[in-house]
């Protein structure tokens, strides 16, 4: 079957608006007018030209979503998209995951991580485990901070050090033109979240590859967009904190890909990698979505929708993931 219809049913599956937020028609017709393609399949080509056997890939992800409660209250949007996409990217490219997220989130994506397949390791010995004669399928945790000056120098370090062939960030936080990051509801959530827009900045200095995914607009990526969402979307370009001056994010990105739930955004791009590779097996299956979904929230991430600690995400349950991931392997096993 031709690529390209297979390609635009993708990016149709991962923007169905089952959420009913009235927001993703919005962010993915700009999305899609700036890229000039359909988006997952334009993420998945990048990391498959960028993307080196046994190299680094920086995947940032977490949102703590209640910080006003405890900074250690963090959704499922965002670690099964990102654990599941670096297991594509393994399975696939033989890349290494090094997952960063806020230093009191590191312990639970450890754990949504390993149920995505990975053993969990040291930087450098995730990165000597794929070199190994005898097959063990690593990856890493990172902690990346909270405080800007520290996440400047830290970002610096990180990429120095692990010479990443690509950035990813999955329903992160971006900050506005004032420096400050904003729930969708238009508050002020900057102080609790680890600041990855210094990431990709000094990433895209250096030249390589930024991806960025996102749901609501107000994540590290919508920069492409900006004036977008400043002119359509609740908040964009006046929010209810302070500093007044919206919540679209000024980062830019490589490639933004814009979907309804972000996990449904890197699984779109892991079913695009399946199908470059002709291997249905880089992209997993829904038993798989409900084992790490349930993993997730028995570390206690919760649904940042609904406020339940329970398998699911963005206020739709387990069953509902579970049904987008076997549409997106319909789509893959098409390939010829």
């Amino acid at each position: 079957m031709n690529n390209k219809l297979l390609e635009e049913q993708i990016d149709r599956i991962m923007t169905l608006d089952l959420s009913f937020r009235g927001v993703i028609d919005v962010l993915y017709a700009a999305a899609r007018q700036k890229a000039g393609e359909p988006l997952a399949m334009k993420a998945a080509r990048k990391l498959t030209e960028h993307v080196k056997p046994s190299s680094a890939v920086f995947i940032a992800t977490g949102w703590p979503d209640r910080p006003h409660i405890s900074p250690a209250i963090a959704e499922t949007d965002g670690p099964p998209g990102a654990a599941l996409l670096g297991r594509a990217l393994h399975r696939g490219i033989k890349a290494v995951p090094f997952f960063l997220i806020e230093e009191g989130l590191v312990s639970p994506m450890q754990t949504v991580a390993q149920s995505a397949g990975f053993r969990m390791l040291s930087p450098d010995e995730a990165l000597a485990a794929a070199q190994s004669p005898s097959a063990l399928h690593a990856s890493t945790v990172l902690a990346f901070p909270t405080d800007s000056e520290q996440a400047k120098t830290e970002a610096i370090s990180l990429l120095e050090q692990y010479k990443p062939s690509a950035i990813i960030t999955i329903e992160k936080g971006g900050m506005n033109e004032k420096g400050i990051i904003h729930t969708s509801r238009g508050h002020d959530t900057t102080e609790h979240m680890a600041k990855a827009d210094f990431l990709v900045a000094e990433a895209k200095r250096r030249g390589l590859l930024t991806i960025g995914i996102g749901d609501g607009g107000n994540e590290i990526g919508m920069g492409n967009i900006r004036e977008v969402i400043r002119k359509h979307l609740p908040f964009g370009d006046r929010c209810l904190c302070p500093c007044g001056s919206g919540i679209a994010p000024v980062n830019e990105v490589d490639v933004l890909v814009a979907a309804t739930v972000s996990n449904w955004g890197a699984y779109g791009i892991a079913a695009c990698l399946a199908i470059l590779f002709k291997d249905p097996t880089v992209f997993h299956d829904a038993s798989v979505e409900h084992w790490v979904l349930e993993h997730a929230s028995n570390v206690g991430f919760i649904d940042g929708i609904s406020g339940f600690v329970e398998p699911g995400a963005d206020g739709l349950l387990a069953e509902v993931h579970g049904h987008i991931v076997s549409l997106l392997r319909h789509v893959v096993q098409k390939v010829d």
